[in-house]
Formats: structure tokens, sequence, C-alpha cells
């Protein structure tokens, strides 16, 4: 499944853009500023419905104009095309997918999964606890069909509990939310357990390929120490958890690490190793989805030639495209000189907020 077309409408600097797309390679060159950035990030907010340049929600609409329109036709593996629109206005947003509204966000979930790696995107090492676990779960909603619910359940309960203790109700109160957050919360660790253990292989395979000399460990950090239960440590912080107003140990305090040498990635690798390292980190998990086998969306990689030299720009483009899936990549010159992995390309170029295919 991938992005058959898009039609843009005031979208950052782009007034106007109707394009078609490769399921492919699609290459995207321009000078900076021209609108690569731009290209990809409404790419993203079709499956995110979100930007990952800004969390000002009206920044993407373009300056002086009211509202922001994108209309993409996503196809299936059948080879039907679905329609997914999305404006954004100051006062609103509305979605509507296949000719239906939708009216919770979290129902477009799998509906066009994509990846994103962009000089404007926090990412595994320089996000913090909550992109990392921000990260996970996206996977995981996308793999596992039950855990979207699960962790609905014990974001309620959580949620429920913290106001039980912003309230400074009788400590009764409060916990009559554990039941469920424990349910719930052995539930999420099991499923993200799961999880890294069927994304090792593929993110060692994968830094294997692009960078041989690195030795790296994946640390999973479940919420809470391993030495006690939840419950117990839930009974020991709950004075602690009344004074502060929020529950302290949780799937919700959960993270992971990315080491070599012991040492943190950011500690220990030059800037080119780190991007590398994310990349293998988010093709491992495009790996994981293929395993079971989940529809599959897009890979967006902002500014290739940023940080990494031609050797590991063409090994990058040779695991992309063994993946099969469908990529955009931008760059400002030419592009990757070396793209023979790819049988299906199409090239874009921009200037000025205008998009032309180039043929």
């Amino acid at each position: 499944m991938g992005l058959q077309s898009l039609d843009i409408c005031d979208f950052r600097n782009i007034q106007q853009a109707s394009l078609s797309f490769s399921p492919g390679l699609n290459l995207i060159t321009g000078a900076n500023a021209a609108g690569k950035t731009s290209l990809l990030e409404a790419i993203y907010y079709l499956g995110r419905v979100r930007s990952f340049r800004t969390h000002h929600i009206n920044q993407p609409i373009r300056d002086g104009q009211r509202a922001f329109r994108l209309v993409g036709r996503l196809l299936r593996e059948e080879g039907r095309a679905v329609p997914i629109g999305i404006e954004r206005q100051a006062t609103g947003l509305q979605v509507h997918l296949d000719g239906q509204v939708v009216r919770r966000l979290s129902d477009l979930a799998g509906s066009f999964p994509v990846q994103a790696l962009s000089g404007d995107t926090s990412t595994i090492l320089s996000g913090g606890p909550r992109y990392r676990r921000q990260t996970l779960d996206w996977a995981l909603f996308h793999v596992e069909q039950a855990y979207r619910d699960i962790w609905q359940r014990y974001t309620r309960a959580l949620r429920q509990r913290n106001a039980a203790l912003r309230a400074q109700v009788p400590a009764n109160q409060v916990t009559t939310w554990d039941t469920e957050l424990l349910e719930t919360a052995g539930q999420i660790d099991h499923f993200r357990r799961g999880y890294f253990e069927n994304l090792l292989p593929h993110l060692q395979a994968e830094v294997q390929r692009l960078l041989p000399s690195l030795s790296l460990r994946l640390n999973y950090l479940r919420g809470w120490p391993a030495e006690a239960t939840l419950s117990e440590m839930l009974a020991r912080s709950l004075e602690k958890d009344r004074a502060l107003g929020s529950t302290q140990y949780g799937p919700h305090r959960a993270d992971f690490k990315l080491t070599v040498g012991g040492k943190p990635v950011p500690s220990h690798c030059s800037r080119g190793q780190q991007k590398a390292v994310v990349v293998a980190f988010m093709l491992a998990q495009v790996k994981c989805q293929q395993d079971r086998e989940s529809l599959m969306g897009a890979f967006l990689l902002d500014d290739l030639g940023s940080e990494l030299d031609e050797a590991h720009q063409a090994r990058v483009l040779e695991s992309l495209g063994q993946l099969g899936i469908q990529v955009y990549v931008t760059a400002i010159d030419t592009g990757p000189k070396d793209l023979s992995a790819w049988a299906d390309i199409k090239r874009f170029h921009v200037e000025h907020g205008e998009i032309q295919e180039v043929v």
C-alpha cells in the first residue's frame, strides 16, 4: 500500500499542487527552503494527522490563508484507490476516509503508516523518553491489533488516578483505579517486550549493513524497577504520588536506550553514525511490520546527503529498495548517484513552492 496521488492546497509555501507518485522511489530535489520538506510534511500529515516539524497546529497553513487542504488516494493491495482528505482551519480539523467522516483520529491508525526522518524531526536519540514511547506505541498500533484498546484502557485509568491524586481525595479513592491500571500495565509491558524481541535481530542486521564496525545494544526500561512488581511500587509511592499529583511508576514512564560500548549512541558516535543508527532503527521497524503482514505505507527521508557520505547513502538506498515499500527522498542537488536498487523511480523538482515532475 502506498500513496498513489496527492492534491495540496495552501500548505506551507505550496499554493497548489497535483501529484502522482511512484510506488517505488520518489526523488525530490531543489534548493534550500524551496518546499521539499513541506511536501514530505504534507504526506506525513495524511498518515499521522500532525506535523513532524511543529506542535503549533495552524502553522502549516500558508500565510494569509484560512485553511490548508490535502486530498490523497491510498492504493490498497487489491488495487482499489481509497480517498483520504484533511482540511485544517484555525477553528478545527475535518478528516474524511473513503467517503466517511473520521470522528476519532485513532480510527485512522493503520490506514497509511508513514515513517519520517528529517532534520526537523525528533528521533529516538534526541527526542527524549516521551518521544521514544510514542515511537514504540505507534509501531505496536500497527502490528498488534489488541494493543490500541489496552493502551487506551490504561491511559483512561491513569488519567482518572491522577485526577484523584490532584483532588487530594482519600487514598482508597485513588487506589480504586489500581486494578485496571495493573491489569493493562502488565499487558502493555508484555507487548512491548515481545516487540523488542522481534525488532532486535532486524536492528542488528541493519546496523551491520550500514555501520559494520558498530556493536549496538538495545535496553528496554519498563517504567518501574526490575526487582519489584508494579503493585508494590504503586503502594510504596502513594504518598509521593499524592504530593506530586501524578503516578510515578508504570508503562507511561517506560523508555529504551541504544548504546555502544555501554555509552549512549550520541556520546559515542559521530553525527553521520547517529543518523545511520536512526535509519537502521526505522528500517527494522518496517521489517517488523512486514513480518506481521501489516499494511505498509511510506518511508520519508529528508536531505539524504546531510551527514551521510556517498557510500552510506548508497547503503541506505539499497536497504530501502529491498523493503519493497514506497519511499520519498529529498536532496539539494541531483540526488544520489547510485539508484540501481530501484526499478520504478519518479523525480520531482521544487522551486519556490512549485512542484514539477521531471520527465
